[in-house]
C-alpha cells in the first residue's frame, strides 16, 4: 500500500463517519486544520494517529488494510459462507465460477 492509498482511505474513512475534516481534527484534540493537512500529504501520519481516527470514526483496523475497503463487508461475508461449505460444494462453486 502507498502512501497515496493510506490517505486516500484515510478520506474514505472520514466520510463513512460523515465527519468534516475540521470535525475529526478537533475531536482527536489537534489544530482544526490538521487531518486536511494530513489527507493532502502536508503532514505525516503517525501510526498513532491512525489509530485514533479509526477509533473515532469507529472503522475495524482490519478493513482498513483490507484488500478492498468499500467491499469489505461483501468480501468477509462470502468468506465465512465459504468456509462453513463441504468441500464437495466449494469444488463446485469453483467449477462454476471458472
Amino acid at each position: 500500500m502507498t502512501s497515496k492509498d493510506v490517505l486516500w482511505r484515510l478520506g474514505y474513512v472520514r466520510n463513512s463517519a460523515n465527519l468534516s475534516a475540521r470535525e475529526l481534527s478537533l475531536r482527536m484534540g489537534m489544530s482544526p486544520q490538521y487531518v486536511a493537512q494530513v489527507e493532502r500529504g502536508r503532514i505525516v501520519l503517525t501510526v498513532e494517529k491512525l489509530l485514533q481516527i479509526l477509533e473515532i470514526c469507529n472503522f475495524p483496523v482490519e478493513r482498513f488494510f483490507s484488500a478492498n475497503i468499500e467491499d469489505y463487508q461483501t468480501d468477509k461475508e462470502l468468506e465465512e459462507l465459504l468456509q462453513s461449505l463441504p468441500t464437495n460444494k466449494k469444488k463446485n462453486i469453483i467449477e462454476l465460477l471458472k
